[in-house]
């Protein structure tokens, strides 16, 4: 069934009231399109062909995808890398660059603005994707969930996921890391398919479809262990010890940025040490797991060479 809304709910309790509460990203299946100036772009989302407007114009970098070039429902989105010869905002924008994200464009002067309104704690990231890209390029998809405290903005949650060639649709998946028990109030979701300026290359093409946020992170769920989860060294380079001061702690699995399983790592007298060598560079997550492999709380490491 096609998704066409991120979506997810949690219930609260407050003097026998019994609320359910829903929030949602309209139009995580693209099937939703508007006519803008002389293109198209995914309702609820925000791409670069506004670049198109301008004299002389730039390439058009968003298409609705639809045949065998969808996952599911109607219609997908096609994502290409394109090279800005105009490029109005060159601090903002690279030359080389393909974009779609949750925000607003203002066209004079012309800016972006990441973020839109959003009230919720959701588990992970999911998604399906295939990628075509030219030369070493890689795509990426990066979620943020933001607080404004009153005088600045604090990262309430995190995801990043690098995304690898694949001719066929695949399904991808991240789960978000709490860094604070607070409620946000803005999303920003961004994808690309030329992540990495200094490797960036003209023709990159990402296909998504059916984006969704999915489950629900408690307030206290990831907080109620934070003193007794101990991780070291960090950043890490041969080895990384992760000692959990928790009886219910059995085993330890650790997932890379794309959301691959690298390894599960069995927790004995409280510690488990796992090698790193062999790690290649960059942010790692870790859950910890009871018996019956149900994840209770987690975090993340750096391994640096």
């Amino acid at each position: 069934m096609k998704k066409t809304v991120i979506i997810f709910c949690f219930i609260t309790l407050n003097f026998a009231l019994l609320t359910l509460n829903c929030f949602s990203q309209p139009n995580g299946g693209f099937e939703n399109w508007v006519t803008e100036f002389n293109y198209q772009t995914p309702d609820n989302w925000q791409t670069l062909n506004f670049l198109s407007i301008f004299t002389p114009p730039n390439p058009i970098s968003a298409f609705k995808a639809t045949g065998i070039d969808k996952h599911s429902g109607n219609s997908a989105l096609k994502l290409k890398t394109i090279f800005v010869n105009n490029n109005p905002v060159p601090g903002t924008i690279n030359d080389t660059i393909g974009y779609v994200f949750t925000g607003k464009i203002n066209i004079s002067p012309p800016s972006l603005k990441l973020g839109v309104s959003y009230v919720g704690r959701p588990e992970k990231l999911e998604f399906w994707a295939k990628y075509l890209p030219v030369g070493t390029d890689l795509g990426a998809v990066t979620v943020i969930l933001q607080k404004w405290n009153g005088v600045t903005t604090d990262t309430i949650a995190r995801t990043d996921i690098i995304i690898d060639s694949t001719i066929i649709y695949t399904l991808f998946q991240s789960d978000l890391v709490y860094q604070s028990s607070e409620v946000p109030d803005t999303l920003i979701i961004g994808f690309s398919p030329s992540y990495k300026k200094s490797i960036a290359r003209v023709g990159s093409t990402l296909y998504l479809d059916d984006v969704a946020l999915t489950g629900w992170v408690g307030i206290d769920e990831q907080n109620i262990y934070s003193d007794k989860v101990k991780v070291f060294p960090n950043p890490a380079s041969d080895e990384i010890n992760i000692n959990a001061a928790i009886d219910e702690a059995d085993n330890i699995q650790i997932i890379d940025v794309s959301g691959k399983l690298i390894g599960n790592y069995k927790i004995q007298n409280y510690s488990a040490n796992i090698n790193t060598l062999l790690f290649a560079e960059g942010i790692y997550f870790y859950e910890i797991r009871d018996n019956k492999n149900k994840p209770f709380t987690k975090g993340k490491f750096n391994v640096v060479k």
